[in-house]
């Protein structure tokens, strides 16, 4: 048995037919009109006024661009702060403001703006900072700004804290009361910005807006959709030069939402993790080809080189961490701060708890990235371990975080105190369907419209074969009893080392359409599955075992068995039935070759003469003498006292001498022995495709 990792709340009752399927994912997706939906526009976005202070930023731009001011634009180097950046100043350079940019050196300073960059503001003599997606809990450094005769005004979207920064304006969704809609980006805010200051003449700046949306992961409801419609469209006829390069070294068949989330913006954000990303803004703020062409060489190799050092780190990760506890917390200098937050990421995905990775520098400093799982809120976790930390910031499911390398193991202590992490999420269904009622037509109906989020139910079907890909990734072929399909879970082992041919399981994942050789094919990606039937797991093999529990991530206890747990403990499979156990693994033998040969006449008359010819020997000795295991020894011991051939007094096996013939193998404790041995012999010499039955007609004998 192999259970779901989540609790699997499917939207729609009963089976749904292929022609009912798409308007189902509409209204799961609250979507009325299609059309409506998909052309929603500039009559769906709320007006730029409605947000507070915006009025007063805007006069004191173009109060610093009349009067040369210098104005230095502050941000972030993730996807959404590398667009943000890219949005402001675009529309400052079309209005011939006197603009620099700067974003914290990921290494050095963390998230944010900092003491560092303060300083180094106030010695470059400008006169007006601009922060974008960042700046709403820089308390401090906006004090210090200000105090020297230097306006900030701060654009973001991350949750305030009790203290809000005195800057000389404020422009954020969730501070501004008659502002409709709070789930803009970074970047949605800065745009506000930009469209206030060219008086709403921003419309080519859509396509960097649309990015850094999707790239944050910002609901894509309200204006939001409307940003993404239109800077779909906007970015189709670009006139961003770097992001037309980007575009050319893309490849895609279609620009659509898919396409930004797992193409564009990972090659973006790839820049802000190798601490690259002012070269990312000067590629999408440049205007000379030739700079340009230099720049998307530079981020392809970021991005490369970003995939080589994930998997190294990620490896690392698996080594330090704590399987059982409730929130795992790992830490190293030898991880690169770079990429943390996507080994986090893919540590809940595995684990299915919430995650820290934290790096730590030459100088003790902890610097962590922090995902949740499930409903767990990772700034409601940081709070409870808030006097530990120097600084935290982020969201309900992805927070940074720095603090002394001496208080690690108190953060991970705190963490694991919480009964917040000890969760099973809810895992949202679109709709339960049967492969064979499913068109292709539909698929590519929903992937034309970028419904990549689709989540299906798929249940009854049975496993045919299964593949470890580049041993990174799970390809399992599954059957509906009509047609095999493709099923494929990427970054993970877990379900080809724990899933047996044959294995009926149900699958939770999208479909999506796969094209080779002018052949299309439906394909599931996996996102939950389950196995609801007793599974045998054939852990037999030594490397296989090893392997397995180094890549599964269990979140489950098996029952393990092997020769020694089956011998040592004959009552084995009342204590199974009783506690109803479902998945049963059986692992590497201990002693299986010394258990063929002392199984028989031949091999118990030969420790019997051993015994006979010492008279007196210590168990330890005889033991360290034969190399036999110590419970095999004891149970072929136990036939030779039943026989009254030897006793066992203080630990020392004493010869009895007897004139009568014996037949050891009349012993009911050989009788017994022997039972037990023949079922192990054969159980790890059979071949997989009978060991399920062969345990089977033991458990029911």
């Amino acid at each position: 048995m192999l259970e779901a990792k989540y609790n699997w709340e499917v939207l729609v009752d009963g089976l749904v037919k292929d022609k009912d399927v798409f308007s189902h994912i509409l209204k799961n997706r609250q979507i009325d009109d299609l059309h409506e939906f998909f052309s929603r526009g500039k009559e769906a976005m709320h007006h730029h006024s409605l947000l507070h202070d915006i009025q007063k930023a805007k006069e004191r731009i173009l109060k610093a661009i009349s009067a040369s001011e210098k104005i230095v634009v502050y941000g972030d180097y993730d996807c959404d702060g590398i667009t943000s950046l890219s949005v402001l100043i675009r529309a400052l350079k079309k209005l011939n403001a006197c603009v620099e940019f700067d974003l914290p050196d990921r290494f050095l300073d963390g998230y944010g703006l900092n003491m560092r960059a303060a300083q180094d503001i106030i010695s470059q003599g400008a006169s007006l900072v601009i922060t974008v997606d960042n700046g709403i809990t820089c308390v401090n450094e906006v004090a210090l700004l200000q105090e020297n005769g230097i306006d900030v005004i701060i654009t973001d979207h991350h949750e305030p804290k009790e203290t809000i920064p005195q800057a000389y304006a404020i422009i954020h969704p969730k501070l501004s009361p008659h502002y409709p809609f709070k789930d803009l980006a970074g970047v949605g805010v800065a745009y506000k910005l930009a469209c206030a200051v060219l008086e709403d003449d921003a419309d080519d700046l859509l396509d960097l807006v649309m990015i850094g949306t999707i790239a944050d992961m910002m609901p894509l409801i309200d204006e939001n959709q409307a940003m993404i419609n239109l800077g779909i469209a906007q970015l189709k006829k670009t006139k961003n030069l770097g992001l037309r390069k980007i575009l050319q070294h893309s490849h895609l068949d279609i620009i659509n939402e898919t396409a930004i989330a797992f193409k564009i913006a990972p090659k973006i954000n790839s820049s802000g993790r190798m601490n690259k990303a002012k070269d990312a803004v000067r590629l999408l703020t440049s205007t000379q080809e030739s700079e340009a062409n230099k720049l998307i060489l530079e981020m392809e190799l970021h991005h490369s080189h970003r995939k080589e050092i994930t998997d190294d780190a990620y490896a690392l990760c698996e080594t330090l961490l704590d399987p059982l506890d409730g929130v795992i917390v790992v830490a190293s200098p030898l991880l690169h701060e770079g990429i943390i937050g996507i080994c986090a990421q893919k540590l809940v995905e595995k684990y299915q708890k919430t995650t820290c990775v934290i790096y730590v520098d030459d100088q003790g400093v902890g610097k962590g990235s922090m995902r949740a799982f499930g409903d767990d809120n990772a700034l409601d976790l940081l709070q409870l371990a808030q006097d530990l930390l120097s600084r935290f910031g982020g969201h309900s499911q992805a927070a940074g975080f720095q603090l002394p390398q001496l208080s690690i193991p108190l953060l991970k202590a705190r963490l694991n105190q919480s009964k917040k992490a000890y969760t099973k999420p809810v895992l949202r269904v679109d709709m339960e369907v049967l492969l064979k009622d499913i068109e292709i037509k539909t698929i590519v109906q929903l992937e034309t419209y970028s419904f990549f989020t689709a989540k299906f139910l798929l249940q009854g079907l049975t496993v045919k074969s299964k593949t470890s890909m580049t041993d990174k990734h799970t390809k399992l072929v599954v059957s509906d009893g009509l047609k095999m399909y493709d099923a494929v879970l990427f970054n993970s082992l877990e379900y080809y080392y724990l899933l047996n041919i044959g294995d009926k399981v149900d699958i939770v994942g999208g479909l999506n359409v796969n094209s080779w050789k002018n052949t299309q094919r439906l394909q599931i990606m996996i996102k939950d599955l389950r196995c609801t039937h007793f599974q045998l797991i054939d852990f037999r093999q030594p490397s296989v075992y090893s392997q397995a529990a180094y890549q599964c991530g269990i979140t489950q206890e098996p029952y393990v068995i092997n020769d020694l747990v089956l011998l040592s403990n004959p009552d084995i499979f009342k204590k199974i039935h009783k506690e109803e156990l479902q998945t049963v693994w059986l692992t590497p033998a201990h002693f299986y070759h010394d258990l063929i040969k002392y199984s028989n006449r031949v091999g118990l008359g030969e420790l019997y003469r051993f015994v006979q010819t010492n008279k007196t020997i210590p168990m330890s000795v005889l033991q360290q003498k034969t190399g036999i295991h110590s419970t095999l020894l004891k149970a072929l011991l136990e036939v030779f006292v039943q026989m009254k051939l030897i006793s066992i007094v203080d630990g020392s096996i004493h010869y009895l001498p007897t004139y009568l013939k014996q037949d050891l193998e009349q012993s009911p404790a050989f009788q017994r022995f022997k039972k037990s041995a023949d079922f192990i012999i054969d159980l790890y010499q059979s071949d997989e495709s009978t060991l399920k039955s062969l345990f089977n007609h033991y458990w029911e004998a």
